[in-house]
């Protein structure tokens, strides 16, 4: 059930229809995504403030102040009054967009916010291990994301969470078989279709061009297995949000991963700069992998990935890096020939993995 709630956050879209048709309101909620994807919180906030002066019955500036909180506290479980905040934000954008639903159900702009603030509120009970809230949170986010899937050519800006449920619709029951009895109350997907619309949110949307870019890059790398296919996408983003934490981290993961051990050493520096224990745990794995792949030095690539182990993790972005870590020191204690300690991580790597490329790691290297 929590791959089905995290399912809905992906497929979570910021949306914005009839709003763009209001010049001054585009320019505020750009200006204020620009300064957040930058992490130039204060003048993101203002920005947002500023909206919600202007527009105060619009979900929109909920919805965005409620990003703001998520990027600048991530992870918000570990922050209990920005959390709080967060989740008033997002109840108040539901709210706001519940009304301008049921005024016109026909209001494509309503079905974007009800989507979204749900999707966010799903997942942000899945993290808190609140599953009865999250999951009513998700079944209501599916009514009104629907909408979007009939709607892309209608507007665009729905290609990006159509196009992410028509990829994980298909992907998660093939990773995780055991959601397939729940799947029937999901509508069928498509990958091949998923990622056109990706790519075609990346190129033609306005509010959800970096989601697009950034989750097409995430499932290139995750789920087909094809790191390199996710550099460009990537490339743009750090070039134009150098700062943004999220994207840096991807960044180093994807160098790191096909080989250009140099090229991330840049990326790796800034999460280490960040201070924050979830990035470091992730710079010293893409460092120990350097030291084992690279420069051939065992001690110190299981030195470092056992530092990496000392780091918290959590559920969306560094879970799975983790278990590269894992599969790290499977390959020393292999090569050291410590079975037991081998036996060890073998058994504790199959908690941390479910990527395309990870689970053949583990299966070339355990035989299981």
């Amino acid at each position: 059930m929590r791959k089905i709630i995290f399912l809905l956050l992906f497929c979570s879209s910021q949306g914005w229809a009839q709003i763009l048709q209001d010049t001054y309101a585009k320019q505020l909620i750009l200006t204020g995504l620009d300064h957040l994807y930058t992490y130039d919180f204060k003048e993101s906030n203002a920005a947002f403030a500023t909206f919600k002066s202007k527009y105060p019955k619009h979900p929109a500036g909920y919805l965005l102040t409620a990003m703001l909180i998520q990027q600048q506290y991530f992870p918000l479980k570990d922050h209990i009054n920005p959390g709080k905040t967060y989740v008033d934000n997002l109840e108040k954008a539901f709210s706001l967009g519940e009304a301008m639903y049921l005024k016109n159900n026909n209001d494509l702009e309503s079905a974007f916010f009800c989507t979204s603030s749900l999707g966010f509120l799903a997942a942000y009970e899945a993290d808190n291990q609140n599953f009865i809230k999250a999951v009513n949170y998700a079944k209501k986010s599916y009514h009104y994301m629907k909408i979007g899937l009939l709607n892309t050519e209608k507007q665009p800006e729905f290609l990006y969470s159509s196009g992410v449920y028509n990829y994980y619709r298909i992907c998660y029951p093939e990773i995780h078989p055991i959601l397939k009895p729940f799947m029937f109350f999901f509508e069928d997907g498509n990958k091949k279709l998923g990622l056109v619309q990706l790519e075609g949110g990346a190129q033609k949307t306005v509010f959800v061009k970096n989601e697009s870019m950034f989750y097409i890059g995430y499932i290139y790398n995750k789920y087909e297995g094809t790191p390199a296919k996710g550099l460009p996408f990537s490339l743009e983003l750090t070039k134009k949000f150098p700062n943004n934490h999220w994207y840096a981290l991807q960044r180093a993961e994807l160098l790191t991963l096909t080989g250009n051990y140099e090229g991330a050493e840049e990326f790796i520096e800034k999460l280490e700069k960040t201070k924050s224990p979830y990035y470091i745990g992730c710079a010293l794995t893409f460092r120990a992998m350097r030291e084992e792949f690279e420069n051939r030095n065992l001690l110190a690539a299981e030195s470092m990935y056992t530092k990496a182990l000392a780091f918290p993790w959590e559920e969306r972005f560094t879970k799975d890096i983790r278990g590269l870590a894992y599969l790290g020191l499977i390959r020393i204690a292999q090569k050291n020939n410590q079975t037991t300690k081998a036996r060890k991580y073998t058994s504790i790597a199959k908690e941390y993995i479910e990527y395309k490329n990870s689970l053949i790691e583990y299966s070339r290297i355990t035989g299981q």
